[in-house]
């Protein structure tokens, strides 16, 4: 079955991506995001290749291993990464060779992996290749410290380990685009999914004392707000202030709860860019009638969306 991505974004604004940095999270293994991302890539690269953007040629990589053309774990197949001349991305050592895009190491990131030392290359001709990276938030900032020092890349997308948007709180002024499948045995899971990541992104930010209905009534929770740090909230306070959504280790009930009790707000607010869907058993119009229209409203999400492969 061919599968589309519907980008649920009033409008698919390739500037959205060129010269930022933009994390492609979803919640499980094969849900599309290095699909989306492969899509997107392109379309930042063509751009540049084609003059529409001066900036320098994109660079791509992730967090762990992915682009292998089967699953290590489950056999299933998998979406190659397409390169073109220029392009940066970054992988193990063991991998460049068996790239076919005559790569160009520019540096080696310190340290080590299960599969080797990665590297940062250069595409010397089009080619697919296989993404390696590293697990921790501080090797992914030195990777990204590096391509900016060099000036090499201005755009940058990170296919993100499962369910991990915690790092996307790692990389000051980054975006985040959300990945999911739907089908019609997940769609209720999927819905709850997409209500809660529209709630967090929409969390307003603090501004100070005055966000709290009364003198005093401000809480304020370092690090993880979870239901044990919440219990330890005082009854009257009326507002409670995280570091940002990322902080936030509660199931969707229980978020749905506090929010309704109290106003939760973020001292660091993170750029949500939307939902990449890929239907599977569901046609455009079952989908979009189950949206629920009051949650996503002013949350990014609206009820319109365009064929990302439209833009070809």
């Amino acid at each position: 079955m061919v599968v589309f991505f519907k980008v649920l974004f009033v409008q698919f604004n390739l500037s959205d991506y060129l010269g930022h940095t933009t994390f492609v999270t979803g919640p499980e293994k094969h849900c599309g995001k290095t699909t989306f991302m492969n899509r997107v890539f392109g379309l930042c690269s063509r751009a540049v290749s084609e003059g529409t953007h001066p900036g320098k040629p994109p660079a791509v990589l992730t967090v762990g291993y992915d682009g292998e053309a089967r699953d290590y774990l489950s056999g299933a197949r998998k979406p190659s990464v397409p390169v073109r001349t220029g392009d940066i991305f970054v992988t193990a050592e063991r991998f460049l060779r068996s790239s076919g895009a005559l790569p160009e190491i520019l540096e080696t990131v310190p340290g080590s992996t299960a599969l080797g030392r990665i590297a940062v290359a250069r595409a010397g001709r089009c080619g697919s290749v296989a993404l390696v990276g590293p697990e921790g938030n501080s090797a992914v900032s030195w990777i990204l410290g590096f391509l900016s020092m060099e000036n090499l890349a201005d755009t940058v997308l990170i296919d993100g380990a499962i369910n991990r948007i915690t790092q996307v709180s790692g990389i000051p002024g980054s975006s985040f685009v959300y990945v999911l499948r739907i089908d019609r045995v997940n769609q209720g899971k999927s819905m709850e999914r997409m209500q809660r990541i529209a709630a967090l992104a929409g969390l307003p930010v603090y501004g100070g004392h005055g966000d709290g209905k009364k003198s005093g009534s401000v809480a304020f929770v370092e690090g993880a707000l979870t239901a044990q740090t919440l219990a330890a909230v005082p009854p009257s306070a009326d507002a409670i202030v995280i570091d940002d959504f990322t902080k936030v280790f509660l199931e969707a009930g229980e978020l749905n709860a506090l929010l309704r009790s109290k106003r939760v707000l973020v001292r660091t607010p993170i750029d949500f860019r939307g939902f990449a869907i890929s239907c599977r058993g569901l046609d455009d119009g079952e989908f979009l009638r189950m949206l629920p229209g009051e949650t996503m409203a002013g949350k990014t999400i609206q009820n319109l969306y365009r064929d990302i492969g439209a833009l070809a």
